[in-house]
């Protein structure tokens, strides 16, 4: 075996061990690399080296890795639901592919483009934390028993939608987006109920002021009748991992604050 088949060896083994879904493009470089190197009359290492320094090969393992960077970055923002994010990382992958490693990677657009993906996520994390506290405030208003506790609840309600007023935004456009839909872990009847609440209560200030305490005993025995029924699936679900995530299940809770949420299976990455 001559030195160069022994570079065609090794760049087939590395695209045997990269996984497609993960690494595309250095995949693909590597499988183009070696059918490159093997369709030419090269002996040596030391030729193959310069005869790609003529080619887009020279760099191209550099690129493929910075391409499957932004591919992971485009997947983790689709997962989020982040959908600006999503956005400007998929332009950052087109002027990759337009302008090459070069022009653009050291280049302060690409620094520009990074931190517009940092000012985007950081926007989306302090929505997130307002919208989760709205949901949390409508949980404990219809949760809860003791009126006392229920009108803390409506105060905090009422801070929380006035902050996402401060910060420009309205309760209707990010319900909207999946970033903060799935944050209820609620259906999508769940999330209509919430919304008129929602409206109803930025109309009129102010909640019934009494609780359905038979339809809060009968919701949790439904529930409890259900997590029963369903305990091998419940079981199966705590085997399985998600990226940064804890899977839970959200139960009715004896307590007069509300539900309790039962961690299944938790993540660290």
């Amino acid at each position: 075996m001559t030195d160069v088949n022994k570079v065609i060896a090794l760049n087939r083994l590395r695209a045997e061990i990269l996984d497609e879904e993960i690494s595309p493009a250095q995949k693909k470089y590597y499988l183009e690399l070696a059918q490159w190197l093997e369709e030419r009359d090269i002996e040596t290492a030391e030729e193959a080296t310069e005869a790609i320094k003529e080619t887009p090969y020279y760099d191209g393992a550099a690129l493929a890795k910075e391409l499957d960077g932004i591919h992971l970055r485009i997947r983790a923002a689709r997962e989020l639901g982040y959908e600006e994010v999503e956005k400007i990382h998929l332009q950052r992958r087109e002027k990759l592919l337009s302008q090459g490693l070069k022009a653009y990677a050291f280049s302060q657009e690409w620094i520009d483009d990074y931190n517009r993906v940092q000012e985007a996520s950081v926007r989306y994390m302090k929505r997130k934390e307002v919208f989760g506290r709205i949901f949390c405030d409508y949980i404990r208003i219809f949760g809860n028993s003791q009126r006392e506790h229920r009108m803390n609840a409506v105060n905090d309600l009422k801070k929380s939608l006035s902050e996402l007023d401060r910060m420009g935004v309205s309760f209707e456009e990010l319900l909207k987006q999946k970033a903060y839909r799935q944050l209820t872990m609620a259906t999508d009847e769940g999330l209509e109920r919430f919304a008129a609440f929602i409206d109803k209560f930025r109309k009129t200030g102010d909640v019934e002021d009494e609780v359905d305490l038979t339809r809060l005993k009968d919701e949790q025995d439904r529930v409890g009748r259900w997590a029963r029924e369903h305990a091998e699936k419940l079981a199966e679900v705590g085997k399985q991992e998600q990226w940064n995530r804890a899977i839970c299940i959200a139960v009715p809770s004896d307590d007069a604050m509300g539900y309790d949420f039962i961690a299944m299976k938790e993540v660290k990455v």
